[in-house]
């Protein structure tokens, strides 16, 4: 016939051959009449009405009065007597208000009789309990009145607001500090404003189709998402467990109103699913993007655009500034969503904090991007976790430095990296410094290799290094390298 305090069968529906009306004056349930008109997304005047509480005992006397009605405009006959289904009587809530509460809320002096009356003219049954505590029933009409508090705001409406008298406010000044979490957390911000870039905040709720726009395999985790039992819109029906998708959207948008050079970033949390649990896991991550030009556009600037080493300078700002220790950027299993080749891992400790690179040309199709966009993402918790509050200074050396340079063919798949381990490995305490200051690859050189050239800075802190000395050290390092690897020195 229906559903229950939402809406009418069309089988039951009144029309000009009706002679008979069956009359139903009822309550529903208020909790349940919104699940229900929620789950099939059916919202109606009825429910309007219902799900934010009706009076259970108007029933009786609302349909005696349709009846009369009826009967008064259209003629007819009413029948005499009603069914009624009352299985759970009514019981009036009661609520105890005190007398020194609701004067020091409002900053009034009102005796027990004047807030007993005031209680009485809106028809609530009041009693004494002792001097100063009133028992206040409240009537089932006022579904509104749950807590001591909405009796103080009664109070205040019928003794006139403008009885209550001005004063000022009192506020307590602390001065605890904030906790390292929340530091360091304002701190990255400054830093990312520091390089140029704006914050943009984006809803947590995103589509689940922008992981095939991201090309994320079938697989991976951060397709399990967090769905939404009532989303206003399906593009936002799922919690997000990226910062990609939503930084690519802002970009995009941005292009559109033809701002094409952008540094933006992120510093929000995501949401994923835990197995087994209700509540999903919170992590905080840093997503960046940056496109277009270098520098702002200017008579006296380059036009160069930026690249993926300008997005590897800004984590590595990040970094030095958290005084994190051996980072490792690593070519190894990266993401699908970045350019093949164009894109790195962050290493903090052994584990994946983040990743860096040029994002692939096919994810940028699908956000209707058409040039080229580099994204950068650091676990803050991970970031955390390897930031040292202490900072190790050691003095600097009194005397002078001597350079070095070595250029050499190596294989490609040998990474500085490794160049840099092979020469920090032999533990010489005079190498302060090693740089790679040239990369080539191209005519005359054999296919397969590279040349990189690199320069090692010594210096003593005990006293000068001659020419023979650092001659010596130097050519430690050059046999290091053809041995260790097979490098050919130009």
């Amino acid at each position: 016939m229906a559903l229950a305090g939402i809406m009418g069968g069309e089988n039951s529906e009144i029309s000009d051959s009706t002679t008979n009306i069956l009359l139903e004056s009822a309550y529903f349930n208020p909790s349940s009449t919104r699940l229900t008109s929620k789950r099939l997304g059916l919202h109606t005047d009825a429910s309007h009405r219902f799900e934010r509480g009706a009076d259970i005992n108007i029933l009786i006397r609302a349909i005696d009065r349709a009846a009369a009605l009826i009967a008064d405009l259209s003629g007819g006959t009413i029948a005499k007597g009603i069914l009624d289904v009352y299985p759970t009587e009514f019981t009036p809530k009661k609520i105890t208000a005190r007398v020194d509460k609701i004067n020091r809320d409002l900053g009034l002096q009102l005796t027990d009789d004047a807030i007993s009356r005031i209680f009485r003219n809106l028809e609530f049954q009041v009693e004494s309990v002792q001097p100063g505590t009133l028992e206040v029933s409240i009537p089932s009409f006022r579904v509104d009145i749950e807590r001591e508090i909405d009796l103080v705001e009664e109070i205040a409406r019928l003794n006139g607001f403008e009885n209550i008298p001005t004063t000022m406010a009192i506020a307590t000044v602390s001065s605890d500090l904030p906790p390292r979490h929340q530091r360091l957390e304002r701190r990255l911000r400054n830093l990312m404003a520091a390089q140029g870039f704006n914050e943009v905040i984006n809803f947590s709720f995103i589509s689940p189709v922008v992981f095939d726009k991201l090309l994320l395999e079938e697989n991976d985790p951060r397709r399990v998402t967090v769905k939404l039992r009532n989303p206003l819109v399906e593009e936002q029906s799922v919690m997000r467990t990226t910062l990609l998708s939503s930084l690519l959207e802002t970009a995009a948008r941005n292009i559109s109103y033809r701002e094409m050079n952008q540094h933006i970033f992120e510093l929000r949390r995501l949401y994923l699913p835990k197995p087994g649990q209700e509540l999903p896991d919170e992590p905080l991550f840093l997503a960046g993007v940056l496109t277009g030009r270098r520098e702002v556009a200017g008579w006296n600037q380059g036009a160069d655009q930026v690249d993926f080493f300008d997005a590897k300078g800004v984590v590595e700002n990040i970094l030095k500034d958290f005084n994190v220790a051996a980072a490792i950027f690593s070519a190894e299993n990266i993401e699908t969503f970045f350019h093949p080749g164009k894109a790195c891992n962050i290493i903090l400790g052994d584990e994946t904090a983040g990743s860096i690179g040029e994002l692939h040309p096919d994810v940028l199709g699908n956000f209707a991007i058409d040039q080229n966009v580099y994204y950068f993402e650091i676990d803050f918790e991970k970031l955390l976790k390897n930031s040292r509050e202490a900072i190790s200074v050691a003095p600097p050396s009194r005397y002078p430095d001597s350079t070095r340079d070595i250029a050499m063919l190596i294989a490609d798949e040998v990474s500085f990296k490794m160049v840099l381990e092979s020469v920090t490995s032999l533990k010489i305490k005079e190498i302060e410094e090693v740089d790679i200051f040239d990369l080539y690859k191209g005519e005359h050189i054999p296919s397969g290799q590279k040349s990189i050239a690199i320069r090692v800075r010594y210096r003593s802190n005990e006293k000068t290094l001659t020419d023979d000395e650092v001659a010596r050290l130097h050519e430690r390092v050059v046999k290091h390298l053809i041995n260790a690897l097979k490098v050919t020195i130009r």
